[in-house]
């Protein structure tokens, strides 16, 4: 439900003007002005919690007040995801530079990127080492036109060895077999560890 917060005397001055000293504000006063975006309410120093206790649904801001994709990180908390929420092609996602870990928090996975247009030779853009890939979601099925040549450059491993990393099928693949009863055991046969990823990378730096 909306809220209502406090804010600085400057801020009023900028939302409501010297004639009315409002020292308050309400999704009901944002809502009924076109220039009290995201991006202004934001510059003037309103932060990240605060807009969210004026509106809690991120889609109002989004679809309402022009949250866009490049103010996606200066809301972590709001966990907006950037192919669901913002619907944004594979070459958009890679321009923003965001971390694995920004990724993975807001929900991010691997079939989410596949969905936004990522291709074996897109791979490259977003900058990734093969350990997050392998958080993300990376499969052997996607992988299987990798050329020894690209596995060097993406991921500095052979392809057998980036093979041996990763999981045989998507998680999605993987959540329509968990429903059917897949065989115990089954799902990650002849996966690497996580923890001895690194390892291999190393060796081979």
């Amino acid at each position: 439900m909306p809220g209502l917060i406090n804010i600085t005397a400057q801020q009023s001055v900028s939302i409501y003007g010297y004639k009315q000293p409002l020292r308050v504000l309400n999704w009901k006063s944002v809502a009924d002005r076109e220039d009290l975006t995201f991006k202004k309410l934001f510059g003037l120093g309103i932060t990240e919690k605060q807009l969210q206790v004026i509106q809690p649904d991120k889609n109002i801001w989004i679809n309402e007040k022009g949250l866009q994709l490049a103010h996606i990180t200066s809301v972590p908390s709001w966990k907006i995801h950037v192919t669901r929420d913002m619907h944004a092609s594979i070459v958009e996602i890679a321009m923003l530079n965001l971390t694995p870990q920004f990724l993975q928090h807001t929900g991010v996975t691997f079939s989410d990127l596949v969905s936004s247009g990522l291709t074996l030779n897109l791979m490259m853009i977003l900058k990734l080492d093969l350990t997050s890939w392998i958080h993300l979601g990376l499969y052997r099925d996607f992988l299987r036109d990798l050329t020894d040549v690209q596995s060097i450059a993406l991921f500095n491993l052979p392809k057998n060895m980036v093979l041996q990393c990763v999981l045989e099928k998507s998680s999605d693949q993987y959540e329509k077999e968990v429903v059917s009863g897949p065989v115990p055991g089954q799902l990650f046969k002849g996966v690497i560890p996580m923890q001895q990823v690194g390892s291999h990378v190393k060796n081979h730096a």
